[in-house]
């Protein structure tokens, strides 16, 4: 958010192809789900990744041996590993990545985090009950203090739900209020 709000503009979004670092990168798995892989020291989990993706003949391919050669040869070997993650789907890849210590986390769908458990043992979604309209879940708070726990305790009042009473307690009776 800053350079757009220091330079009154927006950067274009790199294509995938493009990535400096295709081992920073998200693909799309067998079954239309995406996962993202978060290899920031990429010289070190590229024989990682290659096991775990049953490619090893890359691992000292020349195209791919260095993050220089990874990057100058991005377009490639995204488009090789976009077939490789094809192959199967996205939560069989991420239990083949945990195993051979890769990083990798899905891409979720709004439905997917509103369901997540950790997201809702963390309270980012909170089910709240609405006389209205039953249960409903909406986002819980971002933070979380030990001595000052946030908490969701009331709904939201409904339009003029609490004029009378702010009326009162400013001292301003029926009578002047319709005045």
């Amino acid at each position: 958010m800053a350079a757009p709000s220091i330079l009154n503009q927006e950067f274009p979004r790199e294509p995938r192809t493009h990535a400096g670092n295709p081992l920073y990168n998200h693909y799309c798995c067998q079954d239309g789900k995406w996962l993202a892989i978060a290899h920031l020291e990429p010289d070190r989990h590229w024989p990682k990744l290659c096991k775990a993706l049953e490619c090893e003949e890359l691992r000292d391919d020349p195209r791919f041996d260095t993050v220089m050669n990874r990057s100058r040869n991005a377009r490639a070997l995204v488009e090789i590993l976009d077939a490789r993650f094809a192959n199967h789907a996205r939560e069989e890849w991420l239990r083949v990545l945990e195993k051979e210590g890769c990083i990798a986390t899905p891409i979720q769908t709004p439905l997917e985090v509103v369901s997540d458990p950790q997201a809702l043992s963390n309270q980012y979604i909170i089910d709240i009950g609405n006389l209205d309209t039953g249960c409903a879940k909406r986002v819980g708070f971002p933070w979380s203090f030990s001595d000052t726990p946030a908490s969701y305790r009331t709904p939201a009042p409904k339009l003029g739900e609490h004029t009378q009473e702010i009326m009162q307690e400013l001292g301003i009776g029926k009578k002047e209020a319709n005045s």
